[in-house]
């Protein structure tokens, strides 16, 4: 799951989207744009499935269930929240804080899980 997510960030990076990143229903969108758009949320969602998988995996150590409970009780809400906004508002300011806050959960869940992996190897 990390894979693809790494891969569709490298997607969302490589395809520009037009001023502002508009995406539909309350903006006109290129087919860029919804490329963009469309590889930023699977590469999220990626991420937030594998946080979900650790959450669920019998052979994961109790640590890295935590941390990936705790990220998952954190991204789920968050991710919820701006599907929520984007139907409701669309692209805005309060939408785009949430974006950032996701990506904040989503590296602090890398940070630490990756953390607690190199302790438990010492």
């Amino acid at each position: 799951m990390l894979a693809a997510g790494g891969l569709f960030t490298l997607l969302s990076g490589a395809v520009t989207c037009s001023a502002g990143c508009p995406l539909p229903p309350f903006e006109r969108a290129t087919v860029a744009d919804l490329v963009h758009g469309g590889a930023s949320i699977a590469a999220t969602a990626a991420v937030v499935f594998a946080m979900l998988a650790v959450l669920l995996s019998p052979a994961a150590h109790p640590p890295l269930r935590r941390i990936a409970g705790t990220g998952v009780a954190l991204a789920l809400p968050l991710a919820g929240a701006i599907g929520l906004a984007m139907l409701t508002v669309g692209r805005s300011g309060l939408v785009g804080v949430l974006e950032r806050v996701l990506l904040a959960v989503a590296a602090a869940w890398g940070l630490a899980t990756a953390a607690a992996l190199g302790l438990t190897r010492r």
